[in-house]
Order: structure tokens, then sequence, then C-alpha cells
């Protein structure tokens, strides 16, 4: 008799082996994902951009090599060298050695330059002349953008390289950073130090090509050439990189957050301090100072309790309805301005030509006063406020460090040299960025304050003896500047400048790269397009004639030079350039629908109609678009009535 047959026992798995085995499968998947992509040369986010700049802590700074020596050095990250300078120095500081961290913001970069004329690279030059006794490594350690939060998580990490000496200039990015990155701090360091191991996988940076396809509709760049495309862009399109972000439209005020601002500001600086006892190391405090009586106020705001009354005798004074809408030639007579001012008192930009009109009649007093209150009513303040220097005071006394006060300084050297003692264009290149020659100068302070207050020893760093040794390093640092370059940086400078809607302040740095490269297309163009905002239309028709001159192709003055000469009257030759503006870009509505008045106005109706019926179609059911159509259809009638 044939047994029965048994059904085949079913294993039982746990939910804790399916869940383990899901895990492991897992991993094996991505660690296989991650050879593959080895293999075929993709590269981590990380390697070429920190996207954190700097929050998460684990993309350092400074990477570790060894070099043809055989010596460990430690060197700049390639993911870190948009905003810093690019430094090196041995792991094992040397017997003799002096090892000084400058840190900061762009104004420690150098910015809009570069190591070589920043503060601390003159330190560099001017230490080892001043104390031969020691060998001297100065560090620039100053980011783009970096305020005091990311300094001092910076100090953190540099604290472990046997320092000597932590200079701190970092005052003017507080507000800017809690703008810009206010979703970083608003996320948990878990958060942030989860993303930032993620970047460093290549899986990440498959993912991430993959979004900007599909985002943009447009092959994005080999990862190896994430850092030329990323470089070129800061380099050739820093107007249109930040119209994408913060900017002053952004700030408004709030007295609240900034009182927060301040006192994180404060801890920040308590924080450093401590950073450089642990390390046995010795930390001094820079004082801010910035441009006052040629930085107009990047925003103003009106007091909202203002009365009718009130608003309407503004309007009777012919004083703007916001921040910067007339040059400062155009404002009106001083009783005008300082009514203004007390009927709305934080509304900076009336501080600020106050304080122009107070300069031009001598009454200097006045005039620093109002310069003073219009910086600190700005609402969005990229320059450091007066409670920025009040922390400072308040941390040095209560943390027994030195101080350089390079605002007191520099106020004597304007003193002497002007009469008065407002800063403006002589010693600041725009806002806050000093010119080289006051980068030397805040060098040589920085060196008397530290021979004060015993930190470095030597010769008086003012004693007549040096003047023939410091003034050699001063020739060397100055025959080895790429004027070239520097004249890009400038124009840099006039394109940020412009983007903040400060057109009078841009005409100048457009003009100087011009003087430097006279057929610097872009700063033409820059020049070009703040004259047309001052409404200064005929100067501006002459440097967009002189920007095409030679036959010379420009495409992206079609269109403004195009409206501009229709605006003028010169009809013929701003339908040319409005062709052109269309032909470039099909897409452009308002290019079609400028060329469509431009036809209208000389009669050309069949081409009228034609053109604004484009425009229709780009940008459909406009108002304006579809009146002046009719328009140019009832011409057309008129003029070839059917039989």
């Amino acid at each position: 008799m044939k047994e029965p047959i048994r059904p085949r026992q079913k294993f039982k798995v746990s939910l804790r082996k399916k869940m383990l085995f899901s895990v492991v499968a897992t991993v094996l998947f991505f660690i296989m994902l991650e050879c593959v992509l080895s293999i075929a040369g993709f590269e981590p986010q990380a390697n070429n951009e920190d996207l954190f700049v700097g929050f998460s802590g684990l993309l350092p700074l400074m990477e570790l090599s060894t070099n043809d020596a055989g010596e460990q050095v430690l060197t700049t990250a390639q993911n870190k060298r948009h905003w810093f300078n690019v430094q090196s120095f041995p792991k094992i500081k040397k017997p003799g050695t002096k090892r000084v961290f400058c840190m900061g913001g762009s104004t420690t970069y150098g910015h809009p330059y570069w190591d070589s004329t920043s503060f601390p690279g003159w330190l560099r030059e001017f230490l080892p002349k001043v104390d031969p006794s020691h060998e001297w490594e100065v560090v620039n350690a100053g980011g783009i953008s970096y305020a005091s939060y990311r300094v001092a998580a910076l100090m953190e990490e540099l604290a472990q390289y046997e320092p000597d000496l932590f200079v701190v200039y970092s005052v003017h990015n507080e507000f800017l950073e809690r703008r810009t990155y206010q979703n970083m701090f608003d996320t948990s360091t878990f958060s942030l130090h989860s993303q930032a191991l993620l970047t460093r996988t290549r899986t990440w940076a498959l993912a991430d090509r993959i979004i900007h396809q599909v985002r943009t509709n447009v092959p994005a760049p080999a990862s190896s050439d994430l850092t030329t495309a990323n470089v070129d862009a800061l380099s050739g399109e820093v107007d249109e990189i930040l119209n994408h972000t913060v900017g002053p439209v952004d700030y408004h005020r709030d007295d609240v957050w900034r009182a927060k601002v301040i006192h994180h500001y404060e801890a920040n600086l308590k924080r450093m301090v401590s950073i450089a006892e642990l390390a046995g190391a010795k930390i001094v405090f820079i004082t801010p100072s910035s441009n006052e009586k040629n930085c107009s106020p990047f925003k103003s705001e009106h007091d909202q309790h203002l009365t009718s009354s009130e608003q309407e005798r503004l309007l009777v004074l012919g004083q703007p309805a916001d921040s910067g809408a007339v040059p400062i030639e155009a404002a009106p007579m001083l009783p005008s301005l300082e009514e203004a001012s007390k009927i709305d008192p934080r509304f900076a930009e009336y501080h600020y030509r106050l304080g122009k009109s107070y300069l031009a009649i001598d009454r200097f007093a006045d005039a620093q006063r109002a310069f003073a209150r219009a910086l600190n009513e700005d609402v969005c303040p990229l320059r450091a406020v007066d409670e920025i220097r009040k922390a400072i005071d308040r941390v040095v006394v209560e943390s027994n460090v030195p101080l350089i006060d390079f605002e007191q300084k520099l106020r004597r050297l304007c003193e002497a040299e002007n009469g008065h003692s407002i800063f403006g264009d002589e010693y600041f290149l725009d806002h806050v960025h000093p010119t080289i020659d006051v980068n030397r100068r805040l060098a040589l302070w920085i060196i008397e304050a530290l021979q004060a207050n015993g930190i470095v020893q030597g010769t008086n760093v003012f004693d007549e003896v040096l003047a023939e040794p410091l003034s050699a390093a001063e020739e060397k640092v100055l025959g080895q500047i790429d004027h070239e370059a520097q004249a890009y940086a400038r124009r840099n400078l006039a394109k940020v400048v412009h983007w903040a809607g400060k057109f009078e302040e841009a005409i100048p740095h457009a003009q100087a790269v011009l003087r430097m490269i006279p057929n610097d297309l872009e700063s033409r163009f820059i020049l070009a397009r703040c004259l047309t905002n001052l409404d200064r239309k005929e100067e501006a028709v002459q440097e967009y004639e002189r920007l095409f001159a030679g036959g010379v192709d420009y495409p992206r003055a079609y269109f403004p030079f195009g409206e501009l000469l229709a605006e003028k009257g010169y009809l013929e030759r701003a339908k040319a350039y409005l062709l052109m503006a269309v032909l470039h870009d099909e897409k452009d509505a308002a290019a079609y629908y400028s060329l469509g008045l431009v036809h209208l106005r000389l009669n050309e109706f069949q081409f009228a109609v034609e053109s604004l019926e484009e425009a229709n179609r780009l940008y459909p059911d406009d108002a304006q678009t579809l009146f002046n159509l009719a328009q140019a259809k009832a011409g057309l009638k008129e003029n070839h009535p059917r039989p």
C-alpha cells in the first residue's frame, strides 16, 4: 500500500530576517551601482561642490595630501574653491614657525580680487620683515559670503592645525546669510549631516543629474565639467544668478528678527574666543568699516503707520515712493529732505540724500550723522550696522582680547586726506570691500596692534628702519598684479551693483573696466543699461553705438537698444535691432510686441499685424497687445480695402 503523499513543509521566515535580507540586498545593489558608476567615470558631487556651503561640517575646507618631497600638506579642498582662495601649508608645523589663520567673509578673501592683495596677503609679506626671527605662515581662510556662524564652524576645523593666532574680520554678512540660508538654519544637524554624506556618493550624483535633465529638458553637464561650469557661471553671469537668489526684494523691516541676528552673532564671537583658547591660540577682532557717502541704501521702506496726510505731504515734497527711484542729482533741496526725514525717519534713502546735501555744503558732522542713519535704517543691511560694532566691543571687553580698530584708524586717515572722516570710493571699491591700498594699510594696523599686545615681536612696524623693506614688499605685490584679470573682476562688481538697482554706483565700475579694456562688450552693455535707467538716454544711445561699432555682434543688446531707439524716435534703426532680437530668440514675446509697435508707427500695418499676432501667441490675451493689434488691423483695412 502506497504511503500518502505528504505536502511539502513550508519554511516560515521571520519578519526580522525578511527585513535583514531586504537591507542586505539594497546595500549590495547600491554598492554594485557605485562600482558601475565609478567605472563609468561619475564623480560624487561633494568632490566638486559643497552644496551645504560649510554648514554640515562633514565637507572640510582643507584636504590632506603628500607633496613631491613626501611631506604631508593641507590644501584647500576642490569643492570649496568657489568661495575660498587656494591655500596650502604643512600638516606638521615646523619649529620656529608662527601660524596665523585670517578668518571672515569676502573682505578677508580679498574680493573682488584675490588673496595676494587682501589684508592676509599683505600680512604674509610684512610679518617676516617686521619679525624675521620666526617663519610666518599666514593662511587666508576668508570665505565669500561667510558669516559668523560658518566662520566659527571653520575655526573648529582649523583649530586642530596648531594655530598661533586667529585674526577675525567677520562683520558684514550676518543678515545676508540669515536670509539666503534660512532653510539651512531651520534644518536639523542630523539632516544636514545625512544629506552631506549622500553627496559623497555617485548614486546621488546620478539622481541629481537625472532630475536636472527632467526639470530643464536639456543635457546636464558631465561630472568632470561641474567645476568649470560653476566657475564660468559665477564669473560671467553674476547678474543672472543673483536674479534667482536672495536680493533686496526679499528683505522687509523686522526689528525682532534683527535683534535675534545680533544676539546670535555675539554668541558666535564668544564661541570663536573659546575655540582659540582651547587651541592655545590668540585671537583678535577687527571692527567694521564701509562705504558711507558713495553707497546708497540697498532698500528703504516707509513707515506703515504713516497717516494719509503724511503720505500726501511726502508727495508734495517730491520724495520718491521707494528707494533709488531718482538719481541723487535730482534730489530736492535740503529743506524738503529735512522735512521728509522728520515725517518718515526710518526711510533710509532720505537720510542718504541728506548726507549728500550736507556734504555738498561742507556740513561734515551733519553729513556723517545722516550717512550713519541711512546705513542703520537700510532694510537690506549688507553693511555692518551699529549693533555689530557694539557686539564686538562687548565681547572684546568681556573676553579681554585685542581689538584692531579699523574704523577709527581709517577715519583718522580720511580726516587727514580729505578734511572730513566720511568714507567713500577713495577707500572702498563697493559697499564694503577696501581698495588694495586700504588692505595694505589694514595689514600694517593689524601688526601695530599685535605688537602693542605682545603677540608679535620685532621692530615696530612704523619704524623708519623698516620703510625700505616694506616698500620692497609692496613693489613685489603690486608688480605681480594681473591687471586684466582685475578688470574682469571689477566688471563682475559692476554687474552686481547694477543688479541691485544702484545704477549711479555701477557706472564708475563699468567705466574703470573700459579704461583698461576698451573693447569689453559686457562692461559697455552694463554702462548703457545704467544710463538708460537713469534717463540719460542720449548717452545710452552713444554707448550702444560704441558697442556695435565695427559690426560687432552682441545679441543681448539687440532688444534693449531697439527699444531705446524706438523711444527716441529713431524708428528705422529701432526696427533693424528689434528684427535681430526676434531672429535671435523666436520666443521673445516682448521683442515681437515692440517690433509690432514700431511697424505700427511706421504705418507698416501688415508687418505690425504679423508681429503683434506672434506676441499674442507667445503671451496670450495681453490687453495692450490686443489693443494695438486691433489698431494694426484697422489700419490695414483702411489702406487695403476689399473691392
